[in-house]
């Protein structure tokens, strides 16, 4: 089945941010990151992540500041060149 783009948001989010930090998982795909313990940093690189999972360009992903789960996964689909196999495969990539 595919992928729950949430649930791998959260797995990257959880990679993203140091690990003494609290990550509470996102539960609604339309909850702003400002709402969240996500910051600017975090995102920046959750954006990243998901550029080199999806192979995006740097050139297409390094100005997209998402406000939303939502806005990075129409993001995501509209400039991907890669679709990873599971969460698993896609957390190997930014290990």
């Amino acid at each position: 089945g595919a992928m729950n783009f949430l649930d791998l948001h959260n797995a990257v989010a959880r990679e993203a941010k140091p690990a003494h930090q609290n990550f509470n998982p996102i539960d609604d795909v339309n909850t702003k990151f400002a709402d969240t313990d996500i910051d600017s940093l975090d995102n920046m690189m959750i954006v990243m992540y998901f550029a080199i999972i999806h192979e995006i360009s740097d050139e297409v992903s390094k100005d997209f500041h998402p406000e939303t789960p939502k806005q990075l996964e129409d993001f995501v689909n509209a400039n991907k060149t890669k679709t990873p196999e599971s969460i698993e495969a896609a957390l190997e990539m930014i290990k």
